[in-house]
């Protein structure tokens, strides 16, 4: 059975963006609109790099924290980017953690999903 990167990519954005609307936008009051294209793209890249490359060599525990490492660094640098639409007084870094912290968390589970659904994904234990 070949992955479906239809259905696995539209399961890991929807939770990507449940996760950062939740923390960005309710917890730091980043616009939605904002917290939602920065989990697309992070998604995007997550799933290409730690999905597609990590786990497939390395298993699952190695790919989420890359995706954690991978999901703070660029939330950090799409938060910086973003420095004119969110109040100064804002830590991106202490934003990027939080949303890093959970995103792992979800990352681990649909690694687990991803390999179960799609066996020859992970060549790895």
């Amino acid at each position: 059975m070949e992955v479906n990167h239809g259905k696995a990519l539209s399961i890991k954005l929807g939770a990507l963006l449940v996760v950062f609307i939740a923390i960005l936008t309710l917890g730091f009051e980043v616009p939605w609109y904002h917290a939602a294209w920065i989990s697309i793209a992070v998604g995007l890249i997550a799933y290409g790099v730690g999905d597609m490359f990590v786990l497939r060599k390395f298993g699952n525990l190695p790919a989420t924290i890359a995706d954690f490492g991978l999901v703070f660094l660029l939330t950090w640098f799409f938060l910086w980017i973003l420095d004119f639409d969110i109040a100064a007084d804002t830590n991106f870094a202490l934003m990027a953690l939080y949303t890093a912290l959970a995103t792992a968390v979800v990352e681990y589970f649909f690694h687990n999903w991803l390999v179960n659904y799609s066996p020859l994904i992970c060549f790895a234990n």
